[in-house]
């Protein structure tokens, strides 16, 4: 049967992910992911398609405090009791929203970064975004609550390519392991431990893929992207990873038997 092998959550959108033992499901995602993310003072975001650099950052919320660590400059922290907390119109992709400001130094900290005046927001214990065509709220991620990919399906590309390729690199929630290659193509609900998931839509990639995580760098060669658009394209999108919806809440822990529900 196969297995969950590895649990990453990604306190702020388009830096470092964390490795977890267990995790909190909640209808908007695991607890404290994509919970935080860079705006242009128009409100545009911002993520690491344009500034890959940002994945060297590395950041943890406890729910009290945002610590964050990069190798070339000094590390932060700050408390959630001193977030300013006004409201800042922002969107992703095609959904407007409201989000909260945090501190001038936390702005100030990423704009040096980046080389651009940016905001860090917050989106609060609760999210403003509802998704009407998922019928949920959802957190800063890019359109659904969680993203699950498999170690047989990155073992097929690394096959097909260089063999260098990551899990980091598809930045994933959930990974499965003892599943063929690409099986999750098939599977329509799971359940892990007490939770069931609705396996939603097959996930669209695009340059992010190409990022080495390590170095916060673009691979020259435009690898894996390359590759699996010669084999895993849905029509105008090539895709890798599949996209959940929690029907309910829940704790998942690594090592819990993954079972294909349809």
């Amino acid at each position: 049967m196969p297995t969950l092998s590895a649990l990453y959550r990604y306190p702020i959108k388009s830096t470092a992910g964390e490795a977890l033992d267990r995790a909190t499901v909640t209808e908007e995602g695991l607890l404290r992911d994509r919970r935080f993310m860079l705006a242009r003072p128009d409100g545009s975001f911002v993520t690491a398609r344009r500034y890959p650099g940002l994945q060297r950052v590395f950041a943890r919320f406890d729910g009290e405090q945002l610590s964050l660590t990069h190798d070339d400059h000094p590390a932060i922290s700050e408390l959630r009791d001193v977030f300013a907390l006004r409201p800042f119109d922002t969107r992703v992709w095609r959904d407007d929203f409201p989000a909260l400001t945090t501190t001038i130094r936390l702005d100030a900290w990423f704009s040096r970064i980046i080389g651009e005046p940016v905001h860090l927001l917050w989106l609060g214990e609760r999210s403003n975004r509802h998704r009407d065509s998922i019928g949920v709220r959802v957190s800063f991620a890019d359109g659904y609550p969680l993203l699950l990919t498999t170690e047989a399906s990155l073992a097929d590309i690394n096959a097909r390519t260089d063999g260098s390729h990551v899990m980091a690199q598809f930045r994933p929630n959930v990974v499965v392991t003892g599943s063929e290659a690409f099986a999750e193509d098939g599977w329509r609900r799971i359940r892990i431990g007490d939770v069931v998931f609705r396996v939603d839509k097959p996930c669209g990639r695009c340059v992010m893929i190409t990022v080495d995580p390590a170095r916060g760098e673009r691979r020259s060669d435009g690898e894996p992207l390359r590759t699996l658009g010669r084999y895993r394209k849905r029509g105008k999108e090539v895709c890798f990873g599949e996209n959940l919806v929690a029907e309910n809440t829940g704790e998942l822990r690594v090592g819990q038997a993954v079972e294909i529900l349809d």
